[in-house]
């Protein structure tokens, strides 16, 4: 089992640890444990509501939530970065300094179970080599997965592996946000 698959919980059984009221499931962001992290909201394309990566989601209250979270697009109920990931884990938290509103960087899996997506906020392009991220990335990579940082919607990433650090060229994103690898330096 990789450490993503241990880390990923259900938004049911989230929400049920929750035990939150009516009136504060009415409020922002109310069933989540995010915080005043809305990152996701910018890096990511949200197909549903049309909003290409890289662009705030016009539902975002940056810094507060989403303004229709209780209808918001099944992309965003079922999405999940590492860090909000990691806080239901006892022992795996991540500390807040990780949260992406304070690292400028955005955890989260992929389409393939040995890599995981590291993508910067707009306007922190090397977000990614901070000290604390990085030791991040060190953590998962031996830990036998690799990372691919990068840009949101860029088609040049950097591949972090145990061989080091290598370019990645990516396809451009296809109508739901979605790039893949052209050519994979192992």
């Amino acid at each position: 089992m990789t450490r993503k698959e241990r880390w990923r919980i259900s938004s049911a059984s989230l929400k049920s640890k929750l035990a939150t009221s009516e009136k504060e499931r009415a409020g922002l962001m109310s069933d989540n444990l995010c915080g005043s992290c809305t990152c996701c909201c910018k890096v990511f394309a949200i197909p549903e509501v049309e909003t290409p990566a890289g662009s705030w989601c016009s539902h975002c209250h940056v810094g507060k939530g989403c303004k229709i979270y209780e209808t918001r697009p099944t992309t965003c109920a079922n999405f999940e970065c590492l860090f909000l990931e990691s806080q239901s884990v006892p022992g795996q938290a991540f500390p807040l300094n990780l949260r992406p509103d304070k690292c400028k960087v955005v955890f989260s899996g992929s389409t393939r179970p040995d890599i995981i997506v590291g993508t910067t906020m707009p306007g922190a392009p090397d977000a990614w080599r901070r000290p604390v991220v990085r030791a991040l990335i060190d953590r998962i990579v031996r830990g036998g997965q690799r990372v691919c940082v990068g840009a949101p919607a860029s088609t040049d990433k950097i591949l972090i592996s145990r061989d080091g650090e290598k370019p990645q060229r990516m396809t451009e994103p296809d109508e739901n946000g979605m790039s893949w690898s052209i050519s994979e330096e192992q």
